[in-house]
């Protein structure tokens, strides 16, 4: 089995983990904050950026979704996408923020989305 066999479901389940924790920050910011990143903060601002970021989130695993099922986009689609979760990666094990287990699985989990993503693309 080729990783280009495998795409479809691949992209089904990526988009779905993805679209879910956007629905998680926008509908939970403030539980969201305090399991993944250690912050208790429930500034209006604060609530705000993370309910934002979610809708963000969201919209990206939808296309996830879209691009497993119409080719057509999936180029353009996972050249985002692989950009957004390589971004959280940098940020988490680089950015100035100390570092929560959790945040260190979704960064790993996106991490292996992206690569996913590129193998894909670049037809290995």
């Amino acid at each position: 089995m080729t990783l280009a066999s495998s795409i479809g479901w691949i992209l089904v389940f990526s988009g779905i983990v993805t679209a879910v924790g956007g629905l998680t920050a926008l509908l939970l910011p403030l539980q969201l904050l305090r399991l993944a990143f250690g912050v208790g903060d429930g500034a209006a601002p604060t609530v705000f950026f993370v309910r934002h970021w979610g809708v963000l989130i969201f919209a990206v695993g939808a296309l996830i979704l879209c691009a497993a099922y119409v080719p057509s986009v999936r180029a353009p689609v996972l050249i985002a996408a692989a950009l957004e979760k390589f971004a959280i990666g940098i940020l988490v094990f680089f950015g100035p923020l100390k570092r929560t287990t959790a945040m260190t699985v979704i960064a790993a989990i996106d991490g292996l989305f992206a690569a996913s993503y590129v193998a894909y693309l670049a037809g290995l």
